[in-house]
């Protein structure tokens, strides 16, 4: 029970939603009603302009952040070992991401959770955050377009759960895999509009209106 309530709280960290707030408050206008109808930072930008989209992106990279060294903290005070507390800071990364995808403030409807996916690995798996960030930017570099640097991103992501292991030679965890490999595959779900616009030849670019 007490662990059961600091993952609602984790949750509720996560449904803040910072896209939102930002098209209410500094664009006057509501992004689910803009757009892609996303609130998430690709759609802020290009509704509304580069800056406040950087400010999307980087509230929701903080709150994934501040969720897991939360965690950290919470879970280093617990009676967990050193195993299981590396276990359940990932299971709050997982929720934290959930909570960006379900927000419980917009009937359970949310964002896509790049950003956030971003804020937690660079806490939690710093290795494995920077070779995404670099797939993500190489992808966005050759064709311009958000959505397929993401879903080039999460669609690797699992296996560098086991590739890095490997280039360390070490062991890699199977928990931790399974957690990694069960968000990729709902985070793509979440992607499936904009993977029928690529076929189609539909998706625009980051700097289309």
């Amino acid at each position: 029970m007490y662990y059961l309530g600091f993952f609602i709280i984790i949750f509720l960290i996560g449904s803040i939603p910072f896209g939102l707030i930002i098209s209410r408050y500094w664009l006057k206008l509501d992004i689910r009603n803009e757009g892609s109808g996303n609130i998430g930072m690709t759609n802020v930008m290009r509704v509304g302009g580069k800056w406040p989209g950087i400010l999307t992106f980087l509230l929701d990279f903080v709150k994934g952040a501040f969720a897991v060294l939360f965690a950290k903290i919470f879970f280093s005070n617990s009676e967990l070992n050193v195993e299981e507390q590396f276990i359940f800071q990932n299971l709050s990364a997982i929720i934290v991401v959930l909570g960006h995808v379900f927000s419980v403030f917009l009937r359970f409807k949310g964002g896509k959770g790049i950003s956030t996916l971003f804020g937690i690995l660079i806490i939690l798996h710093f290795n494995i955050a920077i070779i995404s960030a670099v797939i993500w930017f190489g992808i966005f570099r050759w064709k311009n377009i958000s959505s397929l640097s993401g879903i080039t991103m999460i669609s690797s992501l699992p296996f560098l759960f086991l590739l890095v292991p490997w280039i360390k030679n070490e062991s890699p965890v199977w928990t931790i895999f399974l957690l990694y490999l069960m968000l990729s595959l709902l985070l793509l779900y979440k992607h499936k509009d904009n993977f029928k616009r690529l076929i189609g030849g539909q998706e625009k670019s980051l700097s289309e209106k």
